[in-house]
């Protein structure tokens, strides 16, 4: 069976750049994530332990934010409704706090 695993924009752009040729689907992939990739991918893995230790989220929504990096409780509340999910006033402060230094 395959596993099935959520990447963020920032671990595709990783896997790409560190791929020696690409197809051209890659390359335009690639050039497309360059622009829009807002977190140093090295920094993903600490970013969702860090969210996980405030709130538990699905992989997906987890590396939606990443991707997003929401800057206000609107942005927040937006993202997080579309997949159904409300979390409390505390913790949503509190994810806005740590998103506010990436």
């Amino acid at each position: 069976m395959i596993k099935k695993s959520y990447l963020s924009m920032g671990e595709v752009f990783k896997i790409l750049s560190e791929k020696k040729e690409h197809t051209e689907i890659e390359g335009e992939s690639l050039a497309y994530l360059e622009k829009f990739v807002k977190v140093d991918p090295k920094k993903n893995k600490k970013i969702e332990k860090d969210v996980l230790e405030t709130v538990d989220l699905p992989e997906k929504v987890l590396k939606k934010l990443i991707d997003l990096v929401p800057k206000s409780k609107e942005e927040f509340t937006s993202i997080l409704s579309s997949y159904g999910i409300i979390i409390s006033e505390k913790d949503l402060n509190t994810l806005l706090s740590y998103f506010e230094l990436l």
